[in-house]
């Protein structure tokens, strides 16, 4: 398989006016940059609403086997991977920037400097001006060091793992999403604790509790209300999963968070 990384240079003053507009916005970003520098093992990357790289670190550098932080500044996906993986993550790019949302526990595969695939685990985060609006998305992808061809359930749990994502608010059964990706349900329990460690009812609750949490933070929804939009049987089994998760009732949280003290769940 050829190299699809392109290394060429992105014009010196544009890349620098891209990242300098940013980080004047949000200062942190840049101390950010320089931490993940140090981490091993975990690409992290910022991007701008066009798509462009303006803050990146050296695992990426050295993942993609370019010749510095330089040719990769500026450019798109589309200029470093493979058309059909590109437009995977552009995708999701633009979902984030046009909705506010972040993405977690995203199972995908990058490509090395070998031409050969690894899976990943991404996280994707809004990165937010005074005015709320979204200038930037940060990102991490952490190397699960598993070669591509070595589990054939990894694609399936893929699958799985976007379904509860997209879907967490129905009543789910672990098991028919097990046999749909054609898993027994052990198999599934295994692949979901060696990826995301959780099982998949875990995984399920957390997406639940993340969402009530958003709406506790962000809405005035009665909690009874939240309880059915997010997927919990009734208000007690959130209030009950919710304390044991954060300490806090839903109500308490929400007073927290009204009164400025409490934390995103």
């Amino acid at each position: 398989m050829s190299n699809p990384h392109k290394p060429s240079t992105f014009p010196v003053p544009e890349v620098e006016n891209l990242r300098r507009r940013i980080f004047r916005v949000v200062p942190g970003l840049a101390v950010a940059e320089r931490l993940f520098d140090s981490v091993e093992g975990v690409v992290f990357c910022i991007k701008n609403p066009r798509g462009q790289y303006v803050a990146v670190n050296q695992a990426f550098v050295e993942l993609l086997g370019l010749p510095g932080k330089a040719a990769l500044l500026g450019r798109r996906a589309r200029d470093l991977f493979p058309a059909g993986m590109a437009a995977g993550y552009e995708q999701q790019d633009d979902e984030l920037f046009r909705t506010g949302r972040e993405i977690s526990d995203k199972l995908e595969m990058l490509i090395d400097r070998r031409g050969m695939p690894s899976w990943f685990l991404t996280q994707k985060i809004p990165v937010t001006a005074g005015d709320d609006s979204v200038i930037a998305l940060a990102s991490t992808s952490a190397n699960l060091h598993l070669p591509a061809g070595g589990d054939p359930g990894l694609q399936e749990l893929g699958g799985v793992i976007d379904t509860i994502r997209a879907r967490y608010a129905e009543p789910l059964r672990i098991e028919e999403l097990a046999a749909r990706a054609g898993m027994t349900l052990v198999q599934l329990e295994r692949r979901m604790k060696k990826v995301v460690r959780l099982s998949a009812r875990q995984f399920l609750t957390r997406m639940r509790l993340h969402a009530a949490a958003a709406a506790l933070r962000e809405t005035d929804t009665p909690i009874i209300d939240i309880a059915t939009d997010c997927g919990f049987y009734d208000q007690s089994t959130l209030s009950r999963q919710f304390r044991t998760a954060t300490g806090f009732s839903p109500g308490e949280y929400r007073a927290l968070c009204q009164a400025g003290g409490a934390m995103p769940v």
